[in-house]
């Protein structure tokens, strides 16, 4: 029996579905897409017993859509572990940042990335460690003391991350060192907070250059 992955209807759902996700602000990696396209087609057809090829048509792209949002919401639980999802980019321009600014970006989102990789919000730390590789992309691509020519969407994307992360540490006590002993990881905590917001204002004032 053909793998159904490969069907031309298969993979004319994914491509809707990708569609369809856009259309609701939110970008997802193909891949992602594939698997919880294969999940409910795989369900579909246990459930009413049926093969595969039939319940293909079964599945509609505004479904699969509405599963992976749900999946993805941040208020529900588990939402961490979607690595998948990002807000779509609707931000085409670019903005010229100095290389010394740049390179204190890179140290942030390396920093947000950090604490959610941390304590646990694999989500979070994915999200600002991509963005810390196209900030480096950027400024590997710059000339010795030039600058940098960022997205826009970069920046404002690290703005929100890092408010994101320092709104944790406050909130939900993340720690640099959540290990569960005391050994001076709190005094960092509480500074940290700070650093990310100025961070983030950082990114934020160049995202409106």
């Amino acid at each position: 029996m053909p793998d159904i992955q490969e069907s031309v209807g298969f993979k004319a759902i994914v491509a809707q579905t990708s569609a369809v996700l856009l259309t609701r602000g939110v970008e997802v990696e193909p891949v992602a897409v594939r698997d919880v396209v294969a999940l409910m087609v795989r369900s579909v057809a246990e459930r009413i017993g049926m093969d595969q090829e039939e319940a293909l048509h079964l599945v509609q792209p505004e479904a699969v859509a509405g599963a992976i949002t749900a999946a993805a919401g941040p208020d529900r639980e588990g939402a961490e572990d979607v690595h998948a999802v990002r807000p779509v980019r609707v931000e085409a321009r670019t903005v010229a940042v100095p290389v010394r600014v740049a390179g204190r970006l890179v140290m942030a989102a390396a920093q947000a990335g950090k604490y959610a990789t941390l304590n646990g919000d694999g989500r979070t730390a994915a999200h600002a460690l991509d963005l810390a590789t196209e900030i480096g992309s950027a400024l590997s691509s710059a000339a010795a003391g030039d600058e940098a020519e960022m997205p826009v969407g970069v920046l404002t994307e690290l703005a929100s991350i890092t408010e994101t992360v320092a709104v944790r540490v406050e909130r939900d006590g993340w720690s640099i060192c959540p290990c569960g002993e005391r050994h001076d990881q709190g005094e960092v905590d509480a500074g940290m907070p700070a650093t990310l917001r100025t961070d983030a204002a950082l990114a934020h004032r160049w995202s409106q250059k």
